[in-house]
């Protein structure tokens, strides 16, 4: 008899468990999302990517200096207009001072098109020499 009160218990603690998941993971589909913090940082710094190219930016990637994991877009978001930076435009980042290596994917021009990327290395990054990087189309052969 006291194996079922036992198996009883177990199962009712199972149940409100399941039960509070759920209802977790249904908050967390509401309509409104949830405001993710910014990163806090000792020791921040910017990085601000000026784009000088006839198309957008669309990711923009730093990894610290001799890593190769290029990590989570810089942009941190999938909309469209906050996660782009239009030609003629600039976006600052904070990061924590350092030294990393940057990449940046655009497109050719306004028009969906090829993917391409640009890559600068060993940009050192601090709180007294922020880095901005000048992203500019190749020079096109004049014959």
């Amino acid at each position: 008899m006291e194996d079922s009160k036992m198996w009883c218990v177990k199962q009712m603690r199972f149940a409100v468990f399941a039960v509070a998941a759920v209802a977790l993971s249904l908050a967390a589909c509401g309509d409104s999302d949830p405001t993710v913090p910014e990163p806090m940082f000792e020791n921040p710094s910017t990085i601000r990517v000026v784009n000088r190219l006839t198309g957008p930016v669309i990711f923009v990637y730093a990894r610290p200096c001799g890593t190769s994991d290029w990590g989570a877009d810089l942009f941190g978001t999938n909309d469209p207009i906050d996660g782009t930076i239009q030609p003629g435009g600039s976006r600052d980042f904070t990061v924590e001072a350092g030294c990393y290596d940057l990449r940046a994917r655009h497109l050719e021009s306004t028009e969906p098109g090829p993917l391409l990327e640009k890559v600068t290395f060993n940009q050192a990054v601090s709180p007294i020499t922020p880095v901005t990087w000048t992203l500019e189309d190749d020079p096109r052969d004049p014959t």
